[in-house]
């Protein structure tokens, strides 16, 4: 059982591979089958390209779509998980700080954390396929090269 899973995922993992080693196999098959009575050999072989290369883009773009559908799932899915983590957790923060001190620098300290609570919520409900992309454009540099230091 456990491998006909392997197989079967080893098949999904590279169906483009396989998909187009059947399509070559098709293009040069199909004109000795047909040649005598089509015509020119290069002739069926240039139509049965044709043929193979849209079918082979409908199929790659059915894949494609689904793949964005699936990936928009997960990223909803992440989404609500971060949501109710991080909004849990910000409400205890928030429930342990004062209303109203009273004192000038304390206040602006408090309402500098509330806004930060704001915009932490903000980023989880956000989140999106795009935000990722900016965050691994903008902070890409800077993670590769924290991660790649030697820990002492």
């Amino acid at each position: 059982m456990q491998s006909l899973l392997t197989r079967r995922n080893a098949f999904i993992d590279h169906i483009e591979l396989w998909l187009s080693g059947a399509g070559l196999g098709v293009i040069l098959g199909v004109p000795y089958l047909v040649t005598p009575a089509s015509g020119p050999f290069w002739r069926v072989v240039a139509i049965t390209a044709i043929g193979v290369g849209l079918l082979h883009g409908l199929i790659f773009w059915v894949i494609r779509r689904r793949q964005r559908v699936v990936r928009q799932q997960s990223i909803e899915e992440i989404r609500e998980m971060l949501g109710d983590v991080v909004k849990n957790k910000l409400s205890v923060i928030d429930m342990y700080l004062p209303e109203d001190d009273g004192q000038d620098v304390v206040e602006a300290q408090l309402d500098g954390i509330r806004e930060t609570i704001d915009q932490i919520s903000g980023h989880v409900d956000t989140l999106s396929e795009e935000s990722i992309k900016d965050w691994k454009t903008k902070y890409d540099g800077a993670v590769r090269r924290t991660t790649s230091l030697d820990p002492v």
